[in-house]
């Protein structure tokens, strides 16, 4: 179609839907953006064209924005946080002002802007629903006092030039898939869905689904009228509604207490006084909306858009799902169809079975093998199958060289099918901090035999697992491991890997199969759990905790040079009956250098807080101790052995199948900024 439709805002959550369905419908679709992330990427390979600008910066998009037809200005910053007034208002009123301002002088035809139903107010009165012609009479956040001027200023415009066309559109809470920043609604649900919600309170918000806000903004173009404001509210519910809905759907506890809204209201007064700006609770917002009723009459964006709401309990349950999605990782795993990236071509009938997917190592894996890694390296085009968990079941969707079977590693009557005409298998299954201490042996060791055995039975010879340091604990007469550094299993854990690392070794020496173990160390890279990140977070603290001295030494082992070991010696006749250690480049690294690295990657100051290492001996005693009644506490465990060397050569990897690290501690330093970048 001969359009030139620009969309800023498309890394969002309602911005990238508007423009994934524009694409639908064959529109042409230019993006926007400060920065690349998932959402983008996605839409560039279904053929959004990609302009970088700062918005805040006219000169960096005038040429883009020059006789336009349609300008969706969706970008701004989304947020419940007091802290940083002036921050929030320059991401809100100041930027939409500059692209209004901007798009006005290049000669766009028609600017759809996104509002918020914030501008429009609460009810006291749950029978009085808010519309379009309301006006928030409380601006109790930045957010909020951004979002209003913005209202204010297109009105000035518009009353000062009518034929300037700028239709609004003002969205509810909104949810729904590819919220790559967490917005405030999608937090709420994850923090219950992870923690629960022992009360509620009285008020009131409207639900709605992301894909019909993103269709009403399109059709704010095609269908609606100049000047025309448009709410997208949703299910008016109150927050118990709300709360006992996601109950239901989840299986969680419903809340049982009810609090009282002046109870609330004074308690987030005390945790002002006491914790000043990092109090997440604001007592001019919990004034403003506990209590009263964020409901909305969208009856004019239904009539004059076909605007529709779906049932709130669909919308919860794709809520749900995709929460899932977000844990296990899977929402990150996109095909980016990079013409620049050369794939290696494999035989039609050499099959790899991967196991421990979805997971950290397994998600970087499929990702580097559909997409390259940092340096456009290791792409395949080869028949992959997964081994996936039955209880993962729709929650994953990959391009259709990934067969998915499900099956259970610890029950072997289910492998058969996954099994069939495989040809490698890289078995990378594993748990490492259960809830029980039998699931160390149950999955590492007695789903490993499973699998093995099944193997054998299928006329699988070639078998590369994924091994730990933990099957030589720590440095004891050596500092550093070596490829002759007997095995020293570190207490459960690292016996249940070492037992499933020798039963492939032996049966291997048998000649039944050609296995290989590769041992990784400490582990850094994309798609990491939240456990990883909530360690990086610690360096935004004034002091980052550091177990021990910070003089032990230890290797890591960054996911993509892992991911290169396993290619390479899969198929090194070399490396069968053999394990190897895979770390990084160098193996003299300390925890402080390694703090020290990570602390400048996020552009933090390093001012460690040191924890005595008898502090963390007597955390491993009380490791030990949790242990004997079949408990495992992470935060225990990783500090009763932080302080210790764990640290390997990687020599042997690089002799039998040149083994090269090529993410090192710059490309980590890089990785980091970008993630944790505001």
């Amino acid at each position: 179609m001969n359009k030139k439709i620009i969309v800023t805002g498309a890394s969002g959550h309602i911005g990238f839907h508007v423009a994934k369905q524009l694409l639908e419908l064959n529109y042409p679709v230019t993006l926007l953006i400060r920065k690349e992330n998932q959402n983008t990427r996605e839409l560039k390979a279904k053929g959004a064209q990609i302009e970088f600008a700062d918005l805040l910066d006219p000169n960096s998009y005038r040429t883009t924005l020059l006789n336009a037809d349609v300008l969706f200005h969706l970008a701004s910053e989304n947020s419940t946080d007091t802290s940083d007034e002036g921050r929030v208002i320059l991401n809100t009123f100041e930027l939409t002002k500059k692209v209004i301002d901007e798009a006005i002088a290049q000669h766009v035809k028609t600017i759809i802007y996104t509002s918020s139903v914030v501008v429009l107010g609460r009810s006291p009165d749950k029978n009085i629903l808010i519309t379009e012609n309301d006006s928030a009479k409380v601006l109790e956040s930045p957010y909020v006092k951004g979002k209003f001027l913005a209202e204010q200023y297109c009105n000035e415009i518009i009353s000062k030039d009518p034929s300037i066309d700028i239709r609004r559109i003002y969205p509810s809470w909104v949810v729904g898939p590819n919220d790559t920043a967490l917005t405030p609604p999608h937090k709420v649900i994850k923090d219950y869905l992870a923690k629960g919600q022992k009360f509620y309170f009285s008020g009131g918000i409207s639900l709605t689904s992301v894909e019909e806000v993103a269709a009403a903004h399109i059709n704010a173009w095609l269908k609606g009228k100049p000047h025309q404001k448009y709410t997208a509210g949703g299910n008016n519910i109150t927050f118990q509604e709300f709360y006992y809905t996601l109950a239901k759907l989840s299986g969680k506890k419903k809340p049982f207490l009810f609090l009282p809204k002046w109870f609330i209201y004074y308690a987030s007064i005390a945790s002002k006084l006491v914790l000043g700006k990092k109090s997440k609770v604001d007592p001019a917002y919990v004034d403003s909306v506990i209590g009263n009723y964020s409901w909305y009459d969208s009856s004019k964006t239904i009539n004059e858009l076909g605007y529709s709401i779906p049932s709130l309990n669909s919308i919860l349950e794709k809520a749900i799902l995709e929460n899932k999605k977000k844990e296990l990782g899977v929402n990150k795993l996109v095909l980016k169809n990079d013409p620049a990236i050369v794939k290696t071509e494999f035989a039609s009938d050499d099959i790899l079975l991967i196991t421990g997917f979805p997971g950290w190592l397994g998600n970087r894996m499929l990702d580097i093998f559909m997409n390259g890694d940092t340096f456009g390296k290791n792409a395949i085009n080869r028949k992959i199958r997964l081994l996936v968990q039955p209880g993962f079941k729709d929650l994953i969707s990959l391009p259709s060289n990934f067969e998915i079977v499900y099956g259970d590693i610890t029950k072997k009557e289910t492998l058969g099918s996954a099994l069939s005409g495989v040809k490698t298998i890289y078995h990378l299954a594993g748990v490492i901090y259960p809830k029980n201490i039998s699931a160390y042996y149950k999955v590492n060791e007695e789903g490993t035999k499973n699998l093995v055995d099944a193997a054998i039975e299928s006329g699988i010879r070639r078998i590369l697992f994924m091994s730990t340091d933990s099957v030589c604990g720590y440095g004891r007469k050596e500092r550093f491991f070596t490829d002759q550094t007997p095995q020293h299993p570190y207490k459960n854990y690292g016996r249940s890997k070492y037992m499933a690392e020798k039963y492939i070794l032996d049966k291997t020496a048998e000649g039944k199969i050609d296995g290989t173990s590769l041992r990784g160390f400490w582990f850094f890279g994309p798609f990491m759990p939240e456990r990883n990140m909530n360690f990086f977070n610690m360096f935004f603290w004034k002091r980052q905790i550091v177990f021990g001295n910070g003089k032990n030494v230890r290797s890591i082992s960054h996911v993509d040079n892992i991911i290169q070991a396993f290619i390479k010696a899969e198929k090194r006749k070399e490396t069968f009956g053999k394990w190897y250690w895979i770390g990084n480049k160098t193996n003299d690294h300390t925890v402080d250098h390694i703090y020290e690295t990570v602390a400048s990657g996020l552009g933090v100051k390093y001012n460690p807080f040191y924890i005595p290492r008898w502090v963390c001996e007597i955390f491993s005693i009380f490791d030990t101790m949790i242990s004997w009644f079949g408990k495992i506490n992470a935060s225990i465990h990783a500090a009763g052995k932080f302080h210790k060397d764990i640290a390997g050569e990687i020599s042997a990897a690089e002799k039998d199948f040149d083994y090269k690290p090529d993410i090192g501690f710059e490309e980590i330093k890089i990785e980091l900024k970008n993630l944790f970048k505001k």
